[in-house]
């Protein structure tokens, strides 16, 4: 199903009419989900690939309380799209995060960068309540991860510092007892870290 500007502002003025008249055009997405820019401060997450609505119901349910726990924003959902004629699958309406994705742009302070990801991780690596989801078909062990990484260190750090820092850290594996939240899914930058 092609998933197109019209579509998305059809389901805002059926379901938000509030927000259909704001500027809308798309931008990059992930895999499972089609992402719109909503005005200034908006986005539409519309479901594509996934079978399943279970992601989604996942971060509407998780990510205010991460937001609220984390140093940098991330998207929350603010508002929720029903499945339709028009469009058969959940969508969200969350917050945007202003920034270039990290993919796209370069850090040039690489201090900052690096502590403020460290605070950022440390806030999230902590116990999880009881009644979070786990994900056993997302995430791996640390050391399976470290395709890009990398990459990430010489941006961040442009010396042999980086990789001297991979090759000690980078093979760690995550303490044991109970289940943390896991890695953030998108970095967002503009010269220095501000955003995930």
């Amino acid at each position: 199903m092609e998933i197109s500007e019209d579509l998305v502002r059809d389901l805002l003025r059926e379901q938000h009419p509030d927000l259909a008249g704001l500027p809308l055009h798309e931008v990059a997405g992930g895999w499972g989900n089609q992402m719109w820019r909503l005005g200034d401060e908006l986005a539409v997450r519309m479901q594509r690939m996934d079978k399943s609505p279970d992601l989604q119901l996942k971060e509407r349910r998780w990510l205010p309380t991460l937001a609220s726990r984390l140093p940098l924003p991330i998207p929350v959902p603010l508002r929720e799209g029903a499945p339709s004629e028009r469009f058969p699958k959940i969508w969200t309406v969350m917050t945007w995060v202003e920034g270039t994705p990290l993919d796209h742009g370069s850090i040039t302070r690489g201090d900052h960068a690096a502590e403020t990801l460290a605070g950022f991780l440390k806030a999230l690596h902590v116990e999880a309540p009881a009644d979070a989801p786990t994900a056993a078909d997302f995430g791996a062990h640390p050391k399976h991860c470290t395709d890009g990484f990398e990459r990430f260190f010489q941006a961040a750090a442009p010396t042999d510092l980086a990789v001297e820092s991979m090759g000690r850290n980078g093979d760690r594996g995550l303490p044991g007892g109970k289940p943390n939240w896991g890695p953030a899914g998108r970095s967002s930058l503009d010269r220095v870290l501000k955003g995930l």
